[in-house]
């Protein structure tokens, strides 16, 4: 057995090596800064810590609110000024000038001439028909016309069958279209222009179905207007249907024959089958008469590059006169087809053809050149006018250049 002396000196020493183990332990980790003492607490930063915040201060974290929209720019409005109509000088501004008055006129081989030969060119506007819109053809419209646009031609419509015609009104009627024309004559040749008389066939189709008709007319207009420089007669507008150019030639045996019996010198224009777009027809066999021209009709919306060979093709053997275009479809309708229409005018200027467009009017089509809702004849605005007016004021304008 241990003695009870033994036991307490190992006890002892147990406890002498388990405090001096802990002793070490702790000193071991308050050297180090791992431990501290209830006695050295403290609420605030140590000496060391108040120092290094003082050297180094966190740069604070600012977050950048977002930028407020811009709101959009304040425009004050200025007092809204009555808009100026615009004038007629707006108009002068496209035309810019007068085209030329060449007198007597007569044609040479393709070509309408001057007296001394020279090629010459007319420009102008055609009436629509004066059955159904007399209002804008009178002194005053076609002085204006002349004046301020510049054109040197004025194309007088007069429907034969249609809207009031000339062979189906009665005599009443007959007097008052011969009122109109005696008006335009009488104007155009006081403002040194060319006026066409146009028997203005459409729905009756054959021009010989009122033959008889166009011989007493044609007859009494030559014998009021003998000698008359100005005056152009347009025996036929448009022969259409199956209309040939044999019934034409027939046609137009009898009645130019009624006009040169009393004014040689008178120049014609004769209508050509299919609308007056076939010259084909006519190079094959075209009459024998002088100061004879063919006329041929196109709307630049419908009639493009086929229709253009087949008028390069004769308008160079044939004495040619567009007395009827548009720039829009055939139908009248539509909107300004400005390309096809400019190459149309580069092919009339290329063989100086003479031309008028269709029509002067403020019928609800684009092939008007007054707004439906314009009811002025005279002094207009460019508001006042379509676009096809205001696309030719420029054909006009070069052409008096």
């Amino acid at each position: 057995m241990v003695s009870r002396k033994r036991k307490f000196w190992t006890v002892l020493l147990i406890f002498l090596l388990a405090a001096l183990i802990v002793g070490g332990v702790f000193g071991i980790s308050y050297y180090k800064g791992g431990v501290t003492f209830p006695w050295e607490v403290t609420t605030g930063q140590s000496e060391d810590e108040t120092s290094q915040v003082a050297q180094e201060p966190e740069e604070p974290v600012v977050q950048e609110k977002p930028e407020p929209a811009k709101p959009e720019p304040v425009v004050e409005q200025e007092p809204e000024e009555e808009k100026e109509e615009p004038r007629e000088e707006n108009l002068q501004m496209l035309t810019s000038g007068k085209l030329d008055y060449f007198g007597p006129l007569h044609v040479e081989d393709t070509k309408l001439v001057d007296k001394n030969g020279k090629p010459v060119r007319l420009v102008g506007i055609s009436s629509h028909g004066i059955n159904e819109f007399p209002q804008f053809v009178t002194a005053e419209s076609i002085k204006y016309l002349r004046e301020s646009l510049g054109i040197n031609l004025f194309r007088v419509a007069m429907y034969t069958s249609d809207y009031n015609g000339y062979c189906v009104a009665g005599d009443d009627n007959k007097k008052e279209l011969k009122k109109v024309i005696d008006t335009a004559v009488n104007a155009a040749t006081e403002n040194d222009m060319y006026v066409i008389i146009d028997w203005h066939i459409l729905f009756d189709n054959n021009p010989n179905e009122y033959k008889s008709e166009a011989i007493q007319f044609f007859g009494e207009m030559v014998r009021k207007y003998k000698g008359n420089e100005h005056v152009i007669y347009e025996i036929c507008n448009e022969p259409n249907g199956d209309t040939t150019w044999e019934d034409i030639k027939q046609y137009a045996n009898e009645v130019i024959p009624v006009i040169q019996s009393v004014d040689p010198a008178a120049v014609i224009l004769v209508g050509t089958p299919s609308w007056s777009s076939d010259l084909h027809s006519v190079l094959a066999d075209p009459l024998e008469f002088d100061n004879i021209m063919y006329t041929y009709h196109f709307y630049a919306g419908t009639h493009k590059a086929t229709q253009r060979e087949a008028f390069s093709d004769c308008a160079g053997e044939l004495p040619v006169f567009v007395s009827e275009f548009g720039m829009v479809n055939a139908d009248g309708n539509g909107g300004v087809n400005k390309p096809e229409s400019k190459k149309w005018k580069e092919l009339l200027e290329e063989y100086n053809i003479s031309c008028a467009v269709w029509n002067l009017s403020n019928k609800d089509e684009g092939s008007a050149l007054i707004k439906a809702d314009c009811t002025k004849t005279t002094d207009f605005t460019l508001e006042d006018l379509s676009d096809e007016a205001i696309e030719y004021l420029t054909w006009i304008s070069e052409a008096a250049e």
